[in-house]
Formats: C-alpha cells, sequence, structure tokens
C-alpha cells in the first residue's frame, strides 16, 4: 500500500473520530443541559446554552423541508469526500497538500454531525456561545468554521506561494540559459 492511501485511512479514521467527539458531546447537552437557559462556566468567555436549530445555522432561521435538504448537503458531502480522496491518491500533491486535503477530509466528515442529526431528529442540538457572538454552535459548526476560516486562507496562501517559487525557479532558469548563450 502506498504512503498516500495511509493519507486517506488517517483522513477518514480522524474524521470518524471528530463526529464521535461531536455526537458524544451532542447527548451528553441532551441529557445534562436545561433547554433554552444560560449556564456560566469558568471560562468569560464560553457560555453553556442549549437548544434546537431547526435550520442549518442558528444565523439563517428556520428552513423548510430540512429532510430533502439534508439529502441533498449529504449528497453535496459525499461527492467532496470522494473527490478529496480521489486527489489524495491520485493526483501529484506534494506532502503540504497531501496534510491539507487530509485534514479537510477529515473535518467534513466530522461536520456531517449537523446533517445527520436534522435527517434523524429533525434539528441540530446547539449547546455553547462563545463572547462575543451572539448565537449558539456546536462542534460541527467549528470544524466548517476551521475549514472555512484557518485551512482554506493557508491552502490559498500556500498557492501563491508554490506559484512564485515556480515562476522565481523559472526565470533563475531562463536568467542561466541566457548566460550560456
Amino acid at each position: 500500500m502506498t504512503k498516500r492511501y495511509f493519507y486517506l485511512i488517517y483522513a477518514a479514521i480522524g474524521g470518524l473520530f471528530l463526529l464521535f467527539i461531536d455526537f458524544i458531546t451532542k447527548y451528553l447537552a441532551n441529557s445534562r443541559l436545561p433547554f433554552e437557559k444560560l449556564t456560566a462556566t469558568f471560562l468569560p468567555f464560553l457560555m453553556l446554552y442549549r437548544t434546537h436549530n431547526t435550520g442549518y445555522h442558528f444565523i439563517f432561521g428556520v428552513i423548510e423541508n430540512h429532510f430533502i435538504w439534508a439529502l441533498a448537503g449529504l449528497v453535496f458531502v459525499t461527492i467532496l469526500l470522494f473527490s478529496l480522496a480521489r486527489s489524495i491518491i491520485k493526483d501529484n500533491l506534494d506532502r503540504g497538500h497531501l496534510v491539507i486535503y487530509s485534514v479537510i477530509m477529515s473535518m467534513t466528515i466530522g461536520a456531517i454531525g449537523n446533517v445527520m442529526e436534522i435527517l434523524f431528529s429533525g434539528y441540530a442540538t446547539d449547546f455553547f456561545i462563545f463572547k462575543p457572538f451572539p448565537w449558539p454552535s456546536n462542534l460541527c459548526d467549528q470544524y466548517i468554521n476551521g475549514i472555512l476560516y484557518i485551512i482554506l486562507p493557508i491552502t490559498i496562501i500556500k498557492s501563491i506561494i508554490d506559484h512564485r517559487r515556480q515562476k522565481a525557479a523559472k526565470d533563475d532558469q531562463n536568467d542561466l540559459s541566457d548566460k550560456i548563450s
């Protein structure tokens, strides 16, 4: 088995672990926290607040036909995961891109917890509030935020740096060939 398959296996195992952690925390929140009552923690920036979100994000509010949207979300995530798996196995990626794609794949698998919970119960459990943000959240939301606000900017910056390095190497090679001529 090639090294690329290990990246794929690690990504899948990591994603299933993140999904498991999400389900455990939602189970604990549903069984131990009061419904829609703020609970203070020892951390000044964190409040516990269990609510059932019938939308896909607290900001968006209620979204009708949640079952159809959840199925569409699963189809989209499945296509994304197969695309990432194919890229990890077949594309000529350097180690940095293999790691980035594996992390995106792990976090994407972990993020399907909300979609699965909406499919089976009609809502997603949100159970904490990070100040200064006023809306409740859960781990799946944080996995998505991690992809959008940490991993994707790193990927964009890495692509720009790689492009500039390739251009500089090509310019150096052209300068060298000009000196030889």
